[in-house]
Formats: C-alpha cells, sequence, structure tokens
C-alpha cells in the first residue's frame, strides 16, 4: 500500500511549525514575587492550542502543556482547562480531551495522566482550604481527588439532580456554583439567579478577598455580561454590572478588595467599588483575548492577538510582539501582474447606472518619502481616464498604506490592519483622505466559496449619519466587495473575475485587459474542489504552466493511497477533472497534484 507524509511536526524549544498568536492570559507570582504568565498560542481552536509559560523577572519563555489539532495520524490533544495548586508554581492539574487511538476524556498532574474518562472535563478547581482535594466539571458531573490529584475515586461527590456544577468558591470549597436544566445559576443545586446563561470559553467566576463578593461573566440574550452578588452569591443578591456586545475578560486585584478590571473590545475599564462604576483605563490597538492583574502593583498584563503588553498607568510596554502569521497578507495580494475585474453599479431616486470598472497592479516605485510602492491603475473600461494609487505592505505589522498624494499633512495613510481579529474597530483612512480616520468595524470572518474555490472573507463596515461604507477582503483574492451608501443611493463594486499569481479566476473577458493567462497559463494551481463537500461526485481544476508528467491521486487521512484520478503526461494548459467516490464512507480524504516539481494538496469532504 502506497503512502506519502502529509506534513511534518517538530518541536524544538519553542519554536512552531504552525503560525501563532495569543489566546488567553492569566497568570501567578512566585514565592519571590515575579510573576509568571500562561498563555495559549498558536492558530487553532481554544483547546488545541498550546500552553505557555512566560517568566516576566527572565523574559524566557517555555512549553507548560502540549496540545494540537488532529495531525495526519489522526491524533489529537485539547486542552479545556487547567489550575496550579495554591502558592506553587510548579505543580498543577489540567483536563481536556485525547484522540489516540479512540476519542476520550483525560485528567493530568503536570505533564502524567493520572486517569482516562469516557467524557472530557471541562473545568478544574483546586480548594483554597485543602489543596488536596481536586474537583474537575464537566458534563456528566464531577468528581474530585483527596489527595492531591494523583487519584480520583468516580463515587467521590454524591450527585445533584438537575445540576451541573461549573465552579467552586474560593471562600468555601463546600459551595458549588452551577447551572439547572432552565440555564440559570445554582449554588449547591438551589437556583440563585433567574437569568439564562450561556455557556462559552469566556464563562468565568472571579472571587473577591473579603470572601463576599463574586463576580460572574457568561454571554446571555443581551451579548455578554458581568454580574455581582454581594453576598457569597446568595439568592437576590445578583445585579449585572456591564453588559457589551463583545466578550468580557476580566481579573480581580488579589491584595485590594474591590478593585476589578475589565476588557471588551480593545478597551480595558477600571472599578475600585465592586464593579458598580467603570471607567476607561486603557485602550489598546487591537482586542484584548486576555487579562492579569498583578497583585500589590499597579501593572496589569493584557494580551491582543500579536502583542504581550504590560501596562502601568503611565506606559504600554510590550514584552512579546509575534510576528505576522504570513498566510494573512493572502487577504491582499499586491503582485505586479494581478488584475480585478468589478461590476460597478450605482442605484439612487429615479436612476441607474452600471459599468465595468479594473484594477491592476503594474509596477513597483520609490516616491518621494523614498519607499516603495506598488502602483496600482483603476478605471472604468468606457472611460480614457485612469486614476493611480499606490500602496505598499509592512509584512511585519500587516498595515497596509496608500501614499497620499492629495497635499494632506502626512505623505501616507494606513488604509487596512491585516492583524486585525472579528470584533475590531481599525482607524483607518480606505475611502477618506485629509482628517481623522474612520473607526471601521470588522463585523465577520467566515468560510466563502470565491469562484469555485473555498476560501475565508472578511467584512468591515463602517457607518457615518449620511453615508455608510463596508467591504470584503477574500484570502487569495483581495478586495472583493465595496458598498457605499449615499443619501438618496448606493454604489456597488462586485467582483466579476481576477488575475491572481498568474491564475484566471472568472469571468475576465469583459475588459480590454489582454491576459494570455487565459490560453496558456504561467503559474502552476490545484484549485479547490467544488462542490465540497460533496456527495458522491465533485470536479477538480488544476493548471500547468509547461507540458510535464501529470499525476492526481486521492488520499485518505492516513496517508493510504485511494484513487490514481490522472497519471499522464499532459501539455500546459487548464484541466478539470470529475472524482466520483460512491464506494467510499463519509470523511475527510485528501488530493494531491504533482506535475514536474510542483506538488500541493488539499482536503476535502465526503458527505453521504
Amino acid at each position: 500500500m502506497k503512502t506519502f507524509l502529509l506534513a511534518l511536526i517538530v518541536f524544538c524549544g519553542i519554536q512552531l511549525t504552525f503560525s501563532q498568536q495569543f489566546h488567553t492570559l492569566d497568570g501567578i507570582e512566585d514565592n519571590q514575587g515575579h510573576t509568571l504568565l500562561h498563555y495559549r498560542l498558536g492558530n487553532e481552536s481554544f483547546e488545541y492550542n498550546p500552553v505557555f509559560r512566560y517568566n516576566t523577572f527572565t523574559q524566557v519563555q517555555n512549553y507548560l502543556i502540549y496540545a494540537h489539532n488532529i495531525d495526519p495520524m489522526g491524533n489529537a490533544k485539547g486542552v479545556n482547562d487547567f489550575e496550579f495548586f495554591p502558592g506553587d508554581t510548579s505543580n498543577f492539574i489540567n483536563v481536556g480531551s485525547i484522540i489516540y487511538p479512540d476519542s476520550h476524556g483525560y485528567i493530568s498532574r503536570n505533564d502524567s495522566q493520572v486517569t482516562g474518562t469516557m467524557v472530557a472535563y471541562d473545568k478544574v478547581d483546586i480548594s483554597k482550604q485543602n489543596p488536596n482535594k481536586v474537583f474537575v466539571f464537566g458534563p456528566g458531573g464531577h468528581i474530585r481527588s483527596w489527595d492531591g490529584g494523583y487519584t480520583f475515586p468516580l463515587d467521590s461527590i454524591p450527585a445533584i439532580a438537575n445540576f451541573i456544577p461549573i465552579s467552586l468558591a474560593d471562600f468555601d470549597d463546600n459551595v458549588e456554583f452551577g447551572f439547572n436544566e432552565n440555564n440559570q445559576l445554582g449554588k449547591n443545586g438551589v437556583r440563585v439567579d433567574t437569568s439564562m446563561i450561556y455557556m462559552d470559553k469566556y464563562l468565568n467566576f472571579k472571587y473577591d478577598m473579603n470572601g463576599n463578593y463574586v463576580y460572574r461573566v457568561n454571554k446571555s440574550s443581551e451579548g455578554y455580561e458581568l454580574s455581582v452578588s454581594n453576598d457569597k452569591g446568595n439568592s437576590f443578591t445578583w445585579s449585572a454590572k456591564f453588559i457589551s456586545e463583545r466578550p468580557i475578560i476580566i481579573s480581580i486585584n488579589k491584595t485590594n478588595s474591590g478593585e476589578l478590571y475589565l476588557s471588551s473590545g480593545n478597551y480595558i475599564y477600571k472599578s475600585t467599588d465592586y464593579g458598580n462604576n467603570f471607567l476607561i483605563y486603557k485602550t489598546l490597538p487591537s482586542r484584548i483575548v486576555g487579562l492579569y492583574k498583578k497583585p500589590s502593583s499597579q501593572i496589569i498584563y493584557a494580551a491582543t492577538s500579536y502583542k504581550l503588553y504590560e501596562i502601568t498607568p503611565d506606559t504600554n510596554k510590550i514584552l512579546i510582539s509575534l510576528p505576522l502569521y504570513a498566510d494573512l497578507l493572502a487577504y491582499y495580494p499586491l503582485i505586479i501582474g494581478n488584475t480585478w475585474i468589478y461590476n460597478w453599479s450605482d442605484w439612487w431616486d429615479g436612476g441607474y447606472e452600471q459599468n465595468i470598472y479594473t484594477r491592476t497592479v503594474i509596477s513597483k516605485e520609490v516616491l518621494s518619502n523614498n519607499k516603495e510602492y506598488y502602483k496600482i491603475e483603476e478605471k472604468f473600461v468606457t472611460s480614457l481616464g485612469v486614476s493611480n494609487f499606490y500602496e505598499r505592505i509592512d509584512s511585519i505589522t500587516g498595515l497596509i498604506y496608500r501614499f497620499d498624494t492629495t497635499g494632506c499633512e502626512n505623505d501616507e495613510r494606513i488604509i487596512e490592519d491585516l492583524a486585525a481579529v472579528e470584533g475590531d474597530s481599525l482607524p483607518i483612512q480606505r475611502f477618506t483622505y485629509c482628517g481623522n480616520p474612520n473607526s471601521y468595524f470588522f463585523s465577520e470572518e467566515k468560510s466563502e466559496i470565491i469562484f469555485g474555490d473555498t476560501t475565508t472573507s472578511r467584512t468591515f463596515e463602517d457607518f457615518w449619519t449620511d453615508e455608510a461604507y463596508s467591504y470584503k477582503l477574500a484570502k487569495h483574492f483581495g478586495l472583493i466587495n465595496i458598498v457605499h451608501g449615499y443619501y438618496g443611493g448606493r454604489i456597488t463594486f462586485t467582483i466579476l473575475g481576477c488575475v491572481i499569481n498568474g491564475v484566471v479566476y472568472g469571468d475576465t473577458a469583459t475588459t480590454d485587459v489582454k491576459l494570455e493567462n487565459n490560453l496558456t497559463p504561467t503559474a502552476y494551481n490545484l484549485s479547490q474542489n467544488y462542490p465540497n463537500p460533496f456527495n458522491p461526485s465533485t470536479a477538480i481544476k488544476f493548471q500547468i504552466p509547461k507540458a510535464s508528467q501529470v499525476k492526481l491521486e486521492v488520499y485518505d487521512v492516513l496517508g493510504n493511497l485511494i484513487q490514481t484520478i490522472v497519471d499522464e503526461y499532459k501539455s500546459a494548459g487548464n484541466y478539470q477533472t470529475e472524482l466520483n467516490l460512491s464506494n467510499l464512507s463519509s470523511g475527510v480524504y485528501l488530493y494531491k497534484l504533482q506535475a514536474g516539481d510542483f506538488s500541493s494538496t488539499k482536503k476535502m469532504m465526503l458527505v453521504k
């Protein structure tokens, strides 16, 4: 049986083969008062990102807990939660799920698994009164260790009917908070709050040092909210203090009762009266994904997707700046020869106009500020007039700049931030010139099929009093849509076709752009199959720029050869072949194109 190596993952020190972004942030203090920060680092779903430790004194980062998504062998490990023993910076409990060889839950003390479970547990808490008591919570209820997490008797805690515990109270290890069958908050099985709670990764409980106040963050029908109890979480003591459409993250000062820090979006708020009043404390350039308040100090640590900050009342110091995920540059492919063709329309009260609009990268030029820009020619096909724009990408920060030819004070302005994440508000000037930038809201990121290829799109929106702009970027295709609403009308740009890296997509025949690529491709390309998912047939397109031996094969996720679709010498050109997998079961399969020195592999899903 033929196999091939689909991927190689090597871990050496902290060098990673996957792209890196921060996900979550928390911390503990060692016995010398140095802060040890813990965060998830990667580009996977929350639980599949490995956990790292950063020593703020030595400035050294190390692996703490290994995790990864499904690899070519079908194995995976997800870490749902972890907690250190009180006053101990070396020993901790972590819980999650493992696929090896089958799917099951696990409980580990440090790196050593102490027990396997039928289902994955979601949360771990360690008693502040007796650290030998370790509580693990999950869909099937909860279990407890009496010996510091070495053993977990399955009958260690009597179950409470219609109650799913999720947090152990810091002030008393006989008190648990959780949910009843109606997703309402309960305390040891007794309902204490009638508001509806939705469980996601932002659900969090914090306990004030005075032993009375309990802080709860959860998703509700109105968005995300912070609720506070002033009497140990009892009935009629809960009230909502902060509501936001965006996720809320909180951190408390464990040495100053009532001091609370809250982040939502790119803002950090501070309260000194148990959450009754908040003031904006700091604003960061991007959405905050984690927050930790260092006790007995004025320091806060905050993480955005690509930066880790140390914050004081007077300074924002960057401790770690991660390199931009290179794949993000594909959202804005500035390469000489790339061309976009749009259908342009203008609707207004009593009228309508339509045209074809093109945008082409024609050259590189060094301008008066001694920086190199791509020259972009834009025009209507029915007009002799041409507009030239000059743009460049900072591959380190992900910022896209446009050279300003309008005589404004600054010679360039920011028109895009590729490092942004969904929920960010971006101060950019894509459609404005002189003056202050407008705030564009990154409203949605989703999977989308563009010209038969499955990709990811990003939507940005800005609403003014009389005008509104929205636009969409698609990975590998760039700017695919613009909508400009004005008083009494609307202008729309919708992509019809494009040429990216020599590959032709969609309809390019409606313009006078000379595309020799239509006959002979200038680059290799393997397209995403369409439709995808499929049952049982799908089409696969590929193109080769020169004659060569071509092989197109289908494999399962273990690397076993399933079918050879093409194995012959072919001339340069564009090709499409049909694939039928009616004899196979549902699942993920891979198809691989080998042509000369070129090789490309893509995933597809058969759903019956």
